[in-house]
């Protein structure tokens, strides 16, 4: 705990930081912006522009992410929501500090979902081979990368483009470049192939850490329900 309080005794007062907020209900978590304040560690506050808080759907006492750039690395927290005293404003409890190879643990999670890998060319590469795409599905799934299955094996040496379509309840495609890490044979024509983003929009990957937090509090729920 002792290093979690310093941790938030760092963030500068009026830091804009993102959350994602469990709600009641479901799995899904709202992601939004909003302001660090500093209150006395291990509490803090966030405070909502006006009608960006939903106040009535907010699961109380369940785990937010908030995260944190602090200008070149981002901090991760797991805070507990303790009090809502007004529409603009939540009175939080530092749980921990998520460090990277946390946060790459936490975030990866089994999805199964459609993938479609793409040629990546540009003019200034001039490259004229013929275009070429292949569809597949993926194993896992984190804010950094993706394990997938395809029926070819693709090239392993060069950039290419993944088309994603997030395991949500909207089944949003989204578009990313990345490159090859590891990939190796499966039977006789399937190829397991992990890749690495590249090139991924803050946006996306957030959408892509929600989905994942939405996956875990589902099995989560589950493992509560075979238990019980």
């Amino acid at each position: 705990m002792t290093t979690d309080i310093e941790t938030i005794k760092n963030i500068p007062d009026g830091k804009p930081v993102r959350i994602f907020l469990p709600l009641q209900g479901g799995p899904e978590r709202y992601r939004t912006q909003c302001v660090f304040q500093k209150s006395d560690p291990p509490h803090f506050s966030l405070l909502f522009k006006p009608g960006v808080l939903p106040v009535e759907d907010i699961a109380l006492g369940q785990q937010s992410i908030i995260n944190i750039d602090m200008g070149g690395s981002t901090i991760s927290l797991e805070a507990k929501t303790e009090e809502i005293t007004n529409p603009q404003t939540l009175h939080m409890l530092i749980e921990k500090t998520i460090t990277h190879e946390q946060m790459r643990e936490f975030f990866r999670v089994d999805a199964t979902t459609d993938i479609i890998s793409k040629s990546f060319h540009t003019q200034l590469l001039g490259n004229k081979k013929e275009p070429w795409s292949m569809e597949g599905k993926t194993v896992d799934i984190s804010g950094s990368g993706i394990l997938a299955i395809f029926p070819e094996q693709s090239p392993a040496d060069r950039q290419i483009r993944l088309l994603i379509t997030l395991p949500s309840v909207e089944q949003e495609t989204i578009s990313v470049l990345a490159h090859q890490v590891r990939g190796q044979k499966l039977g006789d024509r399937l190829f397991e192939v992990a890749y690495h983003f590249d090139d991924i929009s803050t946006e996306d990957r957030d959408k892509i850490i929600g989905c994942c937090l939405d996956i875990q509090r589902k099995l989560l729920r589950l493992q509560v329900q075979v238990r019980g």
